[in-house]
């Protein structure tokens, strides 16, 4: 048997007993040849499977015990602490094990291998912060090894004494250490290939710190192409990674997060938890412009308690980094200022001053919120002062931004407008969206207050276009969160179009800030269901699949445990505690899907990538309307109404006087007002009757009298209404005598560009399909609902235990109506989840994201289905938005919690109209206004008792009101 036959049978044993004994059998074989195969094998494993590598290290320290060889148990020292500290980030234990090593060489006299010995204790040292003593060592050991023609051990140095540069934020001094390292293992030939590809990760690094992004993404890719025919994963992995960063840097965020989800799978897999960390911590990056503040908070605080564990402080103070901006935006700003200061603390006492000037720039950030200008500038001025000296262009580019935000607000014009032109000629020249695009708004903020429209206006208009890419460049679920807080960019866009008199002009701007998450989606058959397209992605959708099934698990013994609380309280103190455990659960379980989900949605976004898709477009609602019809759009600006009215050949605009915290407070006294109905006598319902009456004539003063006038001549009405008016039933508003909806006919719209979707032609079918589920004789009157209404549109019906959710997926894709009497519940901490109560389990938001309809009306005949979070630039987060992305024309929804006896009314009435030819909007109305003036089959004792406006007034239409 030769060494290397020894090696290769070494390796095929199953445990550590087996290859012991292996070696003992083989003495005679156990000698420098076989040791130096064994260091190959370390080798490799260490960037493929880092708990083998460790397992290999240690047979080579057995063999320094059998043959009682001193030099091969160092070699064993230095292989272990290679695993230690550059596979599982064990930096304080790998020094140890080099230190022990080095001993045992000089105890032996060899100065070469105790050099040698000393390799990674320079990288371990850097990554700890102890840069001086890595600095020490490194040059100690150079000439050493430079003397003996150790040349691949002195190119190893070289690279190590780089990321010692590096690390340190000197990415001048490391590149040409980076090109010096290079060199040195391409004289070495084929033997020096990995590790070539090793320093062009590193130069990639360095070169994106110096805003030379093509020149880091070539040499990432040179890398990852080199690492992937050398069967290095791992490795080719950390190019990836690095890759990623520059994509973020760019704005290109979904090419970003697509890289570092494959990146982290691959360091899972190998069992590299400190790289799968240092993972999650770039993602955090992502997650905070993404404003997913949680997530990040999160994250960070288990990156920064494993590399408080590992000694690692420069990676912590970057979670803290993290941490106190995600605080801040949150308004929580002195955490933010603590754990800014603790983050400080770290970089200081490692000599880092890049870091440490990073963290005061974000102190300035928040001291800004607080409106400590002075000392906000003053830091951020040094910023400036110290990222130049250190030729860090785009550091420097934001430290002036929030110095040209913090003389905005002192009034110093013209020191902002040196700032922020600087900051654009850097965004400009190195091709930085995030910072043209905060440079132009606030030289549009800047032109406004010296009162230069038009220069304000252009400036806007090309930050609205660097913002609109960078959230084109996103999976379209992240769009919504990307513009959370960036809507006021278009509001003083749409204030300067209206003082202008450009009412157009300023409709298209209200409604590139509208809903356009759900537009895209429309425009652009964007898919959201959950399908691999990838076979590497099968293994994601059987998780996923599997979660939901144990999440129904769990919700039904939640239902259960409630339900049973409420037959038996002697058995309150148990269901109690099981509900809140299945609660838990559930929340758990919610969480994962959610997580999941997006990482499926960001691998499949693949339109992120494509310019063409960038661009946002407004549709004219114009030739959409009729004659009789008129559309009114509201928009909110700093916290004032505007009122866009449209009409088929014309577009007014209308400044109201009122405030939305004036007509906030009006909502909040219906909504208390709503919610006492259901639990009063029907001796206090003309009371109750008389203060809602009140209420709603108030709203109506405040947002419909101030253009009533116009609205004459008009018997159709379609409201599009902006952020919390949207929980506004305006058909309900009262003028002292009459409701709007007894005058005319209301339909709704969350933008008005979405209803050339809602008209599109649609397939000539005729199936109408209705499911009632009583959920378990809690609503009764839900079934004799559905069938009344699948008689009177001769439907198909499917009721209690055949109303499942697997059932309306065989269906569904043939219907013209679909009818659904259920419970319903809304979900405000995860629309996602909001949903209907089916016989077999809940048909939520995702699962109809996962439907293909073609239906012209879908009615969802349950409580609050019409609720939803409000995201950013007003997108509606809930089943309403999932319908219409999924094909529906029109959806009839409820604001509130619904009665069944009297919701069956309205719905039989409903489509009555409906079979006899009323449009859907005149059809619902008829059905409104029946049960309003008494005119129903209900008890007598009770026809005025459904006057009141909680059980006629939660149902309002979405999008095409006309026929079917």
């Amino acid at each position: 048997m030769t060494e290397a036959e020894l090696v290769e049978q070494l390796l095929t044993l199953p445990d550590l007993a087996a290859r012991r004994h292996f070696l003992e059998e083989h003495r005679s074989l156990l000698n420098d040849e076989a040791v130096r195969l064994l260091d190959l094998q370390v080798a490799h494993f260490l960037r493929a499977d880092i708990q083998k590598a460790l397992e290999i290290a240690d047979l080579v320290g057995y063999i320094g015990e059998l043959t009682n060889n001193p030099l091969y148990i160092a070699e064993s020292r230095v292989l272990e602490a290679d695993g230690r500290g550059i596979g599982l980030g064990q930096y304080e234990l790998a020094i140890n094990l080099y230190n022990q090593a080095a001993d045992i060489y000089q105890g032996q006299g060899i100065a070469a291998e105790q050099a040698w010995s000393q390799l990674g204790k320079v990288n371990a040292l850097s990554h700890l912060g102890r840069y001086e003593e890595a600095l020490e060592i490194g040059n100690k050991i150079s000439p050493v090894l430079e003397a003996h023609g150790y040349r691949r051990s002195l190119a190893i140095l070289t690279m190590n004494l780089g990321n010692v540069h590096s690390r340190r934020g000197q990415d001048f001094e490391s590149l040409a250490v980076y090109d010096r390292a290079a060199e040195l293992y391409q004289q070495l030939g084929k033997e020096g290939t990995t590790d070539w590809a090793l320093i062009q990760i590193n130069r990639a690094y360095a070169l994106r710190n110096l805003g030379r992004f093509d020149a880091s993404v070539e040499a990432s890719k040179k890398a990852r192409d080199t690492l992937l025919q050398l069967d290095e994963k791992v490795e080719a992995a950390h190019a990836q990674q690095y890759m990623a960063r520059t994509y973020f840097i760019l704005g290109r965020f979904n090419e970003a997060l697509d890289l570092l989800d494959h990146v982290r799978d691959v360091y899972t897999a190998d069992g590299r938890k400190r790289d799968a960390m240092m993972v999650e911590l770039a993602i955090s990056d992502c997650l905070l412009e993404l404003r997913r503040f949680p997530e990040v908070l999160e994250k960070c605080q288990r990156v920064r308690s494993l590399f408080a564990e590992l000694g690692s402080h420069h990676v912590e103070a970057l979670a803290i980094i993290n941490e106190a901006i995600a605080y801040a935006e949150l308004q929580r700003y002195e955490e933010a200022l603590s754990a800014l200061f603790d983050a400080r603390q770290i970089f200081a006492e490692a000599g880092n001053q890049v870091q440490a000037t990073s963290t005061d720039l974000q102190r300035a950030a928040v001291l800004l919120c607080q409106a400590r200008f002075q000392e906000s500038l003053k830091i951020a001025q040094e910023c400036v002062a110290i990222f130049k000296t250190h030729s860090l262009p785009i550091e420097a580019a934001q430290a002036m931004i929030v110095a040209a935000r913090t003389t905005l607000a002192l009034g110093e014009y013209s020191l902002a407008c040196e700032f922020l032109k600087e900051a654009l000629q850097v965004g400009e020249k190195l091709n930085i969206p995030t910072v043209r695009y905060q440079s132009h708004s606030h030289l549009g903020a800047l032109a406004a207050a010296q009162g230069n429209v038009s220069t304000a206006q252009l400036e806007y208009e090309l930050a609205i276009q660097e913002l609109e890419q960078l959230r084109g460049r996103l999976m379209v679920e992240f769009r919504v969160g990307f513009l959370e807080g960036k809507e006021n960019l278009y509001e003083e866009m749409v204030r300067l179009c209206i003082d202008q008199d450009q009412p157009q002009l300023g409709l298209e701007y209200a409604e590139r800030a509208k809903s356009r998450a759900l537009l895209d989606l429309l425009a652009y058959r964007l898919d959201l269901r959950i399908q691999a397209r990838d076979p590497k992605d099968e293994p994601l959708v059987e998780e996923l699949s599997n979660l939901r099934a144990e999440r129904d698990h769990f919700y039904r013994r939640w239902e259960s445990d409630s339900e049973s609380t409420e037959k038996n309280e002697g058995d309150w103190a148990f269901s109690q505690s099981g509900r809140q455990q299945a609660q838990q659960e559930v929340l758990v379980l919610e969480k994962k899907i959610t997580d999941l989900w997006h990482r499926l949605l960001v691998r499949n976004a693949d339109y992120a990538r494509e310019a063409a898709l960038w661009s946002v477009r407004t549709e004219s609602v114009q030739p959409y309307l009729d004659r009789d019809t008129i559309l009114v759009e509201y928009f909110i600006i700093h916290g004032k109404l505007v009122v866009f009215l449209v009409t088929d050949d014309q577009i007014q605009t209308i400044r109201l006087d009122s405030d939305m915290t004036q007509i906030q407070a009006l909502m909040q006294r219906l909504r208390l007002n709503l919610h006492t109905v259901p639990k009063s006598p029907l001796r206090a319902m003309p009371a109750l009757r008389a203060n809602a009456q009140a209420i709603l004539q108030q709203l109506h003063r405040l947002l419909i009298a101030p253009f009533e006038d116009h609205l004459a001549g008009y018997s159709k009405l379609i409201i599009v209404p902006h952020a919390a008016l949207h929980y506004l039933p305006f058909h309900a508003l009262h003028d002292g005598s009459s409701y709007l909806i007894e005058r005319s006919e209301i339909s709704y719209l969350p933008s008005s560009s979405s209803l050339r979707y809602c008209h599109e032609p649609r397939p000539a079918m005729e199936q109408t399909i209705v499911f009632g589920n009583s959920n378990g004789n809690r609503l009764p009157h839900a079934v004799e609902e559905a069938e009344r209404v699948a008689t009177l549109l001769s439907g198909q019906v499917f009721l209690e235990e055949r109303a499942s959710v697997a059932g309306l997926y065989q269906v569904i894709p043939d219907c013209r109506i679909l009818h659904l009497a259920a419970h319903g519940d809304f979900r405000l901490d995860n629309p996602l989840f909001s949903g209907l109560a089916l016989a077999d389990g809940w048909l939520t938001t995702m699962d109809i994201f996962n439907l293909r309809l073609k239906a012209s009306l879908v009615t969802l005949s349950a409580c609050q289905t019409g609720r939803n979070v409000m995201g950013g630039g007003d997108e509606l987060l809930g089943l309403m938005r999932a319908f219409l992305s999924g094909g529906a024309a029109s959806v009839v929804l409820t604001l509130w919690a619904v009665e069944d006896r009297s919701t069956a009314q309205i719905m039989e009435t409903f489509y009555h109209h409906l079979v006899h030819g009323s449009g859907k909007g005149a059809a619902l109305r008829h059905a409104q206004l029946q049960l309003l003036r008494g005119d129903h089959e209900l008890p007598d004792v009770q026809r005025d008792y459904y006057s009141h406006p909680y059980f006629w007034a939660p149902f309002f239409l979405v999008g095409d009101a006309g026929t079917l």
